[in-house]
């Protein structure tokens, strides 16, 4: 690594953590009141993405978790420009980031009862899989197809299913380190945070909706895997890093949000035990509260990010500190995911 790549990224290193204990993130035994005041803010922009998708998805869960209508209401408000074709949902130039916004829609229709968002969300996986067996449309072949495809496909239906699940075999088999970590690519081979997140999290999706069959227990051990390896690398304060096994990269919020809500499905769906990992969930959790300041706004986010072939990309890649959209849905997620798991408990 050169010099200066070591001393930028041992400065994010000094200024991560102390950044939070400069200015008090939120609290985090209430995941719900730091959900509110998320799902309040975000997203900024209501596009066709899979980023206010998440939001959405969120605002969708908080509504059912407190019965609270008007995060509900907010989130079909931006929806409707997408459900009643007023703004095309699948429109060029076409990439699975903007499909996968499909997700928010596939729970519109399951939490609100809103068939017209169920339609709509399955003419987007149809669309998505529309193709030959064995090749997949638009795929970039980096760990972010694994979420793209799986938050979308897992929902869609049993004629989605079989793809699905080959294709995150077939992303683990080339992406998955004998350590267990995934690379972000194969000309991108690094441990990237928010890429082991989408692989994580894709794979999560994907365990959550589909029936028990001959591909889960694949999809378990993949699963179990990356979790083992990711749990060696969590740092002290509970956080995971830009490069997830680089100590001297900066600790990322989206990565660790992502890790954290994945980790807490798990628990609360007894994939992983529950008395190991319960308490790097928590764990996981105080470091994304540290990072979500009370008015919403979010410390540590890595911009973003498309395949790069040294390590010293991933390391310097932008930082944001402020509002924003990917950030604050992802941070969401997490808050979802612990409210649920402690409401479990």
């Amino acid at each position: 690594m050169h010099t200066l790549t070591i001393l930028i990224a041992l400065v994010f290193t000094l200024l991560g953590a102390p950044v939070a204990a400069q200015a008090p993130g939120m609290n985090p035994a209430d995941p719900l009141g730091i959900a509110r005041v998320l799902a309040a803010k975000y997203p900024t922009q209501p596009i066709m993405s899979y980023i206010p998708a998440l939001s959405w998805s969120g605002s969708l869960r908080l509504a059912a978790l407190t019965g609270e209508a008007q995060w509900r209401d907010e989130a079909m408000k931006d929806m409707q420009t997408f459900i009643s074709g007023q703004t095309p949902a699948i429109a060029e130039p076409y990439r699975l980031t903007s499909l996968a916004g499909a997700l928010a829609f596939f729970d519109a229709a399951e939490l609100n009862k809103n068939a017209d968002a169920g339609v709509l969300a399955q003419k987007v996986a149809d669309f998505i899989t529309d193709t030959p067996i064995g090749t997949y449309r638009f795929a970039t072949y980096w760990t972010d197809d694994m979420f793209m495809m799986g938050s979308v496909l897992s929902r869609a239906g049993n004629a989605a299913w079989s793809p699905l699940s080959t294709m995150l075999t077939t992303w683990a088999n080339k992406l998955q380190r004998p350590d267990g970590l995934f690379i972000h690519a194969s000309d991108g081979p690094h441990a990237w945070g928010r890429g082991n997140g989408f692989a994580l999290l894709g794979v999560t999706e994907a365990l959550t909706h589909l029936p028990a069959s001959g591909s889960t227990p694949a999809l378990l051990t993949i699963y179990r895997t990356h979790v083992a390896a990711l749990v060696r690398h969590q740092s002290d304060d509970g956080s995971w890093r830009q490069v997830i096994d680089e100590p001297a990269s900066y600790r990322e919020l989206t990565a660790t949000a992502m890790i954290v809500a994945a980790l807490a499905r798990g628990v609360a769906h007894g994939w992983i035990d529950r008395t190991t990992y319960l308490p790097i969930v928590d764990k996981g959790w105080a470091a994304v509260a540290a990072r979500v300041m009370p008015d919403g706004t979010v410390r540590d986010v890595c911009s973003g990010t498309g395949a790069g072939p040294t390590k010293e990309y991933y390391l310097n890649r932008p930082v944001v500190n402020g509002a924003d959209d990917r950030g604050g849905a992802m941070a969401l997620l997490a808050a979802i995911e612990v409210a649920t798991l402690r409401k479990g408990r």
